[in-house]
């Protein structure tokens, strides 16, 4: 016999009433405004957050003062500048309004478009008239994916929201208003363009004729995967993943598959959201507009649950806290790596005392932080251009060798004029042992000058 007690059915009766509540929105919003700002407010650092977010100020920097960038002069010692610069000109705009600084007009920027994000997500739910969907905002909002999107600088967030603009637009069936969004998407990503004019047709065939857009769709999807050869496997947020997926959201879904399956309309989530996931194996950008879909099949699967009857109330009740605290877990434990990400004040201390456009050799992963602060790099990030491959080769022949011909052809080579090393770089980055490869001919050769010790090393070549 099932028991279930009158007062849960009060209580969930009043939790159903709240996507109704005229707060409701609000209540997100500010929720939403603490979560996007606590990584950057828990910082120990005044400095933005990750490597790649340094590369895009400074070309917003670039932009405010120079009105443009052709041409990058640091970024690998100087090439031609190969990067969409929307979201440059876009933060510059802003500055360049507000008179704010590039960090805060950045800031400023991503934080609006998070919860103009939200708004928008809660008119697309709103046109289906779905109440119970609405819970997918909250959850949205603790999910790694949105967290990142929206607080750490990246090309990403903006074409997300002009992504949701367009798929609202559409619903409203003003096409020449989503048209004009959808052009404007290459300005800051081509490829992202690309994969959402793909993903329009073959909605458009799935509406057309069912059974062709679903075998377009796989096609598709098998062809971005056999075309990688590297996927992207650490999409669990939970396992070390930074803009992965929640484990708790991904039992929650799994644990409604069978109920909401059968029901109308919820297949074809389930579909998109397992095309997605193959997707972004190998295109990890996708896992931003994955996770809008994750959050929503969560909301469905947790209204489920509360609407349902158990055996036992208490032990209903126990899974869905332990599942609902399992996602502010992934939440608040992305907020908690971010605020704790790279880089520190460390490292721009040691490249302070260089000569600006100096050309500073160090583990790619720095190279962003070494433009930032007006040196050229050797290396950073950014892996597809041409030559990256044989660059690549000889930093890494740089760093292994210890012959002393070898060494010193390269860094002519490169025009190397200082070599900065990071503790991570000496712990397993790079080395191994403390007098392998170059790090034994900085310690005995003469033609390395030790210019800064410490916790970040510093030495200056001498031709």
């Amino acid at each position: 016999m099932k028991v279930v007690s009158k007062g849960s059915f009060l209580e969930l009766q009043r939790f159903t009433k709240l996507y109704a509540n005229k707060w409701f929105l609000l209540v997100v919003f500010l929720l939403s405004v603490v979560i996007l700002l606590l990584p950057s407010i828990l910082r120990d650092t005044p400095f933005s957050i990750g490597d790649e977010s340094f590369y895009h100020l400074r070309i917003s920097k670039d932009i405010l003062i120079n009105g443009g960038v052709n041409y990058d002069a640091l970024s690998f010692s100087g090439r031609s500048n190969f990067m969409e610069t929307g979201l440059g000109h876009t933060i510059a705009g802003v500055s360049f309004i507000t008179k704010m600084s590039i960090e805060e007009s950045a800031k400023s920027l991503f934080l609006f478009l998070g919860l103009a994000s939200l708004l928008i997500l809660y008119l697309i739910l709103k046109l289906h008239g779905i109440e119970k969907s609405f819970l997918m905002l909250p959850i949205l909002i603790f999910s790694p994916a949105f967290i990142y999107l929206f607080t750490v600088v990246n090309k990403f967030a903006i074409p997300v929201f002009l992504t949701l603009l367009l798929i609202y637009f559409l619903l409203k069936k003003r096409f020449l208003i989503s048209l004009i969004f959808f052009l404007m998407l290459p300005i800051f990503d081509l490829s992202y363009s690309i994969f959402v004019f793909v993903s329009i047709v073959l909605f458009y065939l799935y509406t057309r004729k069912k059974k062709l857009g679903l075998f377009a769709s796989f096609l598709v999807t098998l062809g971005v995967l056999f075309y990688a050869t590297n996927a992207n496997l650490n999409l669990i947020s939970d396992f070390g993943g930074e803009i992965g997926l929640s484990i708790f959201g991904l039992f929650i879904i799994l644990f409604g598959l069978g109920s909401l399956w059968k029901k109308k309309g919820f297949a074809q989530f389930y579909f998109l959201f397992f095309i997605l996931f193959l997707i972004s194996l190998k295109l990890f950008w996708v896992v931003f507009l994955l996770n809008i879909v994750f959050c929503l099949l969560i909301a469905f699967n947790l209204d489920n649950l509360l609407r349902s009857n158990w055996d036992s109330v208490l032990i209903k009740e126990l899974t869905i806290l332990l599942l609902v605290c399992g996602l502010l877990f992934s939440g608040l434990s992305s907020i908690k790596s971010l605020s704790e990400e790279e880089p520190n004040e460390d490292i721009f201390n040691a490249l302070a005392i260089l000569p600006r456009e100096s050309v500073v050799l160090s583990h790619h992963s720095n190279g962003h932080w070494i433009s930032y602060a007006g040196m050229k790099n050797i290396m950073d990030g950014f892996m597809e251009f041409e030559g990256i491959d044989k660059r690549k080769r000889d930093v890494d022949k740089l760093f292994g060798s210890r012959d002393f011909n070898d060494v010193i052809g390269l860094l002519n080579e490169y025009d190397v004029d200082y070599i900065l090393i990071t503790p991570e770089m000496r712990n397993g980055l790079v080395w191994n042992e403390n007098e392998e490869g170059l790090l034994f001919l900085l310690k005995y050769s003469e033609k390395f000058d030790n210019i800064k010790e410490g916790n970040i090393g510093v030495w200056e070549y001498k031709r």
